[in-house]
């Protein structure tokens, strides 16, 4: 499996190859690799098409150049611990997000800067638990929007599985929770018109 990865390395942009080269472990490499060859492979077979150039938006967000007579198929990918998680999507915005539920002792200070204040409350009273799952569709939503983590988490709320932002829901977008044994997983999408159909 490892020769498989480096042997399709070269598929990487330089810039990925450079981020490829900050990471400490092997194991963060081979993870960092294994996505982005795994969006370009399926891309490509769904696309149809031999090559596919990319670029990235002003907000940061990669996605695949127009391609003359193919329809445009957004894409994003998440990875931790063991799992890598990519989305595609056809006329619809959409991100995603998995989170190993380990290793964070101060979950609720966490929660208390970025999160609104009735997540935190919700966090405090239920556990580190409710925080991951928090997170992991807080960021699902931000990576959709393309925005990163500049603006915050704390300008809207997934309670109850609904994105809400100042108070009313945003309406068109939806939260899927994916279901992976000790990890917390979202996608979140956004319809666009009537072209709403996935891949």
């Amino acid at each position: 499996m490892t020769d498989f990865w480096v042997n399709h390395e070269y598929i990487l942009s330089g810039q990925e190859s450079e981020q490829v080269g900050r990471f400490r472990f092997s194991e963060d490499r081979m993870r960092y690799i294994a996505g982005k060859v795994v969006v370009r492979l399926l891309l490509k077979r769904y696309l149809d098409v031999e090559t596919i150039d990319f670029s990235v938006s002003e907000r940061g967000k990669p996605y695949h150049k127009k391609i003359a007579g193919k329809q445009t198929v957004d894409f994003n990918i998440s990875h931790s611990g063991e799992f890598i998680l990519a989305g595609f999507a056809v006329g619809m915005d959409i991100g995603v997000d998995v989170q190993e539920m380990a290793g964070c002792p101060d979950y609720w200070e966490i929660a208390g800067n970025f999160y609104t204040e009735e997540e935190a409350e919700d966090v405090i009273k239920e556990g580190s638990a409710l925080f991951f799952q928090y997170w992991a569709a807080k960021e699902a939503y931000v990576k959709a929007l393309g925005i990163g983590l500049g603006r915050g988490m704390d300008f809207f709320s997934v309670r109850n599985g609904e994105i809400i932002e100042k108070g009313r829901n945003d309406q068109g977008w939806f939260l899927y929770p994916v279901r992976i044994k000790g990890y917390a997983a979202y996608v979140a999408v956004h319809k666009k018109g009537d072209k709403s159909n996935g891949l």
